[in-house]
Parts: C-alpha cells; sequence; structure tokens
C-alpha cells in the first residue's frame, strides 16, 4: 500500500478510525489523531516500506502534519467527528496485510489515553533528540530510520511484536 498524496494517508487512517471507532466509542482528540498518524507512518517506514511523503513538524505535543492542525484546531481537546466512509474502505481493504497492520496499530493506540501517546512520542521516537521550543523543525525519514537503528528497545519494537501476534 503506498500513497502518492498526504490528503490520501491521512484521509484513508482518519477513515480507518472513524470505523474502528463505532465499536469502542471513545473520544478522540486531535492529539491522538495526529500521533496515530505518524506512528503508523514511521512503523511502515521502519518494518515494511515507506507508506506516503511526509514530513511531520516536532511542536510541544510530539509529531504533527500542519494542515491536518489547521483543520482540526477548531474542535482544540474535544472529540473530533469522523464519518465512515465505506467506498474508502473498500479501496483499501485489497492491501490486506498492510489494512490489518494500520488496523492493529489504531486499535491499539485508541486504547491508550491521549498524555500516553504524548509521553511514547517525547520518548520513543527522534521527536525527543530534533523538538526545540517554538521551532517546528521538521522529522525527515532519515531521523526516523537512524533513532530507530540506535535505539533497539524502543516503542516500535514492541508495536511491532502487537501487530505481528498471531492471535
Amino acid at each position: 500500500m503506498f500513497f502518492y498524496s498526504k490528503l490520501s494517508f491521512v484521509n484513508f487512517i482518519l477513515n480507518l478510525i472513524a470505523k474502528i471507532n463505532k465499536k469502542i466509542n471513545s473520544k478522540i482528540t486531535q492529539i491522538q489523531i495526529q500521533k496515530i498518524i505518524y506512528i503508523i507512518y514511521a512503523y511502515f517506514l521502519i518494518f515494511k516500506k515507506p507508506i506516503a511523503n511526509i514530513s511531520f513538524e516536532t511542536w510541544r505535543w510530539g509529531p504533527v502534519i500542519y494542515e491536518l492542525w489547521k483543520q482540526q484546531t477548531k474542535y482544540k481537546d474535544k472529540n473530533i467527528p469522523l464519518e465512515f466512509d465505506k467506498n474508502i474502505d473498500i479501496e483499501y481493504l485489497k492491501f490486506e496485510k498492510d489494512y490489518l497492520v494500520c488496523k492493529k496499530i489504531i486499535h491499539f493506540m485508541l486504547n491508550l489515553n491521549s498524555w500516553d501517546i504524548v509521553q511514547i512520542c517525547h520518548e520513543q521516537t527522534p521527536w525527543k533528540n530534533l523538538y526545540k521550543p517554538n521551532k517546528n523543525i521538521k522529522i525527515k525519514d532519515e531521523d526516523i530510520i537512524k533513532f530507530h537503528n540506535q535505539n533497539q528497545d524502543n516503542f516500535f519494537c514492541y508495536l511491532d511484536f502487537i501487530v505481528n501476534d498471531k492471535k
């Protein structure tokens, strides 16, 4: 599964979050959305293949896609209304293995609270090394790979264990 545009990737993940959240019915915040998108992006980069071409910015609460933040900022820390679109889902179901990886990661991440996700991004991703207050430094693919290679016992390794669990 490869997305030619950042928008396609983001829309797919938002749609999958909406689908999964129909069952668990939890509050979805902007922080959760931004970090879930980042974590899926980084996971694929590290363990599979690049899934899109996105530069995340280092903000105070972790990695952010500015354009998405701008769209969702009106919700602040409130629940973001996400609508499930069956057509988007059908379009990507043909990439069954990658689709299931995304689904497992989202399900796992939605069971964490927003601040646990922030802490994971602060301690277990390149954000830790790149963040400078008010600088919004871009996290490049090389930064993600380098961090993973230098920190072999990181969150992405744990996530890979969860994704590959045969249960």
